[in-house]
């Protein structure tokens, strides 16, 4: 059987980088993203330069490192505000952006209106399942997004498996965090991407702000496999350690064997289009949805630990076995 990663991929997913604090956006004034300066090795943009407030800053390789890959920017007045708080909306934005996230959904939120400027940015945000709406229908766009609501979005944007541990339950107010973060809040911190402060606790209600913020994406950036949609077209062969910005496509090709899919989150769905296809064999599997294409096909579905899947498009013939634990597909 063969495995579909480089090398490098690989040691990307078992290298744990440390990091403090949280998440990620950005303010209106900055919204209009371009696209990186061209710069020669080792040189400096002119909006890093110009920057006033950032020098001796504890973020400030890591807003250098942003504004050079293009998904940050300075403001107008030459500022970028290091600790200033970021909200709902604007960290939405933040992430579409590094990650180029383009999927959209159509939204019936009570607070949202077409007219405001971040309302593509969360349609493209929900679509993905990096947010969704509060109980009564709203979004608070404005709100702050606080550390453990930020630990909530990112582990919606990573890959999960591998990881062991409850090192999060050492912070001083891990009882603080709401049951709703903790796995969440667990799955960053073990990754590194959202850890505690020196002082030992992890400040769950704190507001993110812009240094913190852009420090959780760049590093989520640099170590992620990020793939911009991916097709599968051999079988017997391990589809390993990725993280899908679209579809993961389930092509006719890989004929008539199986296909395994191992510790990968997609920002999209799992489409299979293989009509003579024996399996699809699944660990550490996170999905909007499954589809299967050809309503005679007999597939079987073999899910082990850790399968999030929250819809699914299955004729009636394919084989659904639960053989691990912690296993949700949603219904059509």
């Amino acid at each position: 059987m063969n495995l579909i990663k480089k090398i490098s991929v690989l040691g990307l997913c078992f290298t744990i980088t440390f990091n403090p604090i949280a998440n990620a956006d950005i303010l209106d004034s900055i919204l209009d993203i371009e696209p990186a300066e061209t710069t020669t090795p080792g040189a400096i943009s002119t909006n890093i330069v110009s920057l006033s407030d950032i020098n001796e800053h504890w973020a400030e390789n890591w807003i250098k490192e942003a504004i050079e890959m293009g998904f940050v920017k300075g403001y107008e007045d030459k500022t970028f505000k290091p600790d200033r708080t970021v909200t709902r909306a604007e960290f939405a934005t933040l992430l579409n952006n590094a990650i180029k996230n383009n999927d959209t959904v159509s939204l019936n939120l009570s607070d949202l209106s077409e007219d405001d400027w971040y309302y593509k940015e969360i349609e493209k945000a929900v679509a993905v399942g990096f947010f969704g709406g509060y109980e009564n229908n709203t979004f608070r766009p404005n709100n702050p997004i606080t550390r453990e609501e930020a630990a909530k979005v990112v582990s919606s944007a990573i890959t999960t498996g591998d990881l062991d541990g409850d090192g999060a339950n050492l912070l001083k107010d891990y009882s603080a965090i709401q049951d709703w973060a903790k796995p969440s809040v667990q799955s960053a911190y073990n990754k590194g991407y959202i850890i505690g402060y020196p002082e030992g606790l992890y400040k769950p209600t704190k507001a993110v702000t812009r240094a913190e913020a852009v420090k959780i994406i760049y590093e989520i950036i640099k170590n992620e496999n990020i793939e911009r949609g991916f097709n599968l077209t051999n079988s017997n062969e391990t589809y390993y350690g990725a993280v899908v910005v679209g579809d993961l496509n389930v092509l006719d090709s890989v004929g008539t064997g199986s296909v395994y899919i191992n510790n990968v989150t997609v920002l999209g769905d799992i489409v299979v289009s293989a009509e003579n296809l024996n399996s699809i064999d699944m660990t550490d599997v996170k999905a909007r949805s499954i589809i299967v294409k050809d309503k005679n096909n007999t597939l079987k579905i073999i899910c082990h630990d850790n399968i999030n899947i929250k819809n699914s498009q299955l004729p009636s013939k394919v084989i659904i076995q639960k053989l691990g634990n912690n296993i949700t597909i949603g219904n059509q």
